[in-house]
């Protein structure tokens, strides 16, 4: 088998969930990320941040193999254990051409337990992002300013409901940029809180007297221009029954 075929096979392949009705999902990704400059996404347990180098076309394709990797974890990894889930989001993402840097998970040492989420992660997230990216995020942006929001916004209640899990949550935040090739590049880090329940209204979950433990992982990962318009035919045939369910824009 020629190896440029591989990512396809393992498209292909995946055993994905039950897809809803055809009726709820009438949108493509595509139509979901609008015109140009930097836009955030709610992409299932994703927000996802995409600056004004990376083409509406790679934005979208960028944003299916997200949403690909997460529905085929849901289902492999169903509500088993929230770090195993990131075992098979990681290589569903490796398996479709996507080169990550080495992802492993730690204790987040919180300064205030007391803090919602949204809070807490700030710093870190912050400097994920780095001091000139941070500045204009929008990403960064809304998790400043939810304290001031209705908990009742689509992108939050769908954020809120992808990223619960029996044992805790789980969820990610990503920067999405390109290089001159116009090649995308992904800064991702992944949150999980291990708990002894399903934990809901997760960016306003608080740590205190609850017995949770956050972890977090980091990483980064690249693909070719090429190999992602190549693959993404297939990927938005399969994501496309869920993108309804799944994507939201994240409006501040």
């Amino acid at each position: 088998m020629p190896q440029d075929d591989m990512p396809l096979d393992h498209v292909r392949a995946l055993v994905l969930p039950d897809a809803p009705p055809s009726y709820e999902s009438s949108l493509g990704t595509a139509d979901m990320v609008p015109g140009s400059g930097a836009r955030a996404l709610a992409l299932g347990s994703q927000l996802a941040e995409f600056t004004e180098h990376v083409a509406p076309d790679v934005r979208a394709a960028v944003s299916e193999s997200l949403l690909l990797a997460q529905l085929a974890a849901n289902k492999a990894a169903g509500e088993a254990d929230v770090f195993r889930w990131y075992d098979v989001y990681v290589s569903v993402l490796q398996h479709i051409g996507w080169q990550t840097q080495s992802m492993s998970f730690e204790t987040q040492s919180l300064s205030d337990r007391d803090a919602d989420m949204h809070q807490a992660i700030l710093p870190v997230v912050t400097a994920m992002f780095g001091p000139v990216a941070a500045a204009g995020s929008l990403v960064l942006s809304v998790l400043h300013g939810l304290r001031e929001m209705d908990r009742d916004r689509p992108w939050i209640m769908l954020f809120d409901r992808a990223s619960q899990h029996a044992s805790g949550a789980k969820f990610q935040v990503s920067r999405v940029d390109s290089d001159v090739a116009g090649d995308p590049g992904i800064e991702l880090m992944c949150f999980g809180i291990e708990a002894k329940r399903a934990v809901t209204q997760v960016l306003f979950f608080r740590f205190a007297d609850t017995g949770a433990q956050l972890k977090k992982g980091q990483g980064s990962l690249s693909m070719a221009k090429g190999l992602l318009m190549e693959t993404n035919e297939l990927v938005t045939h399969r994501v496309r029954p869920f993108v309804a369910e799944y994507v939201n824009n994240i409006e501040i």
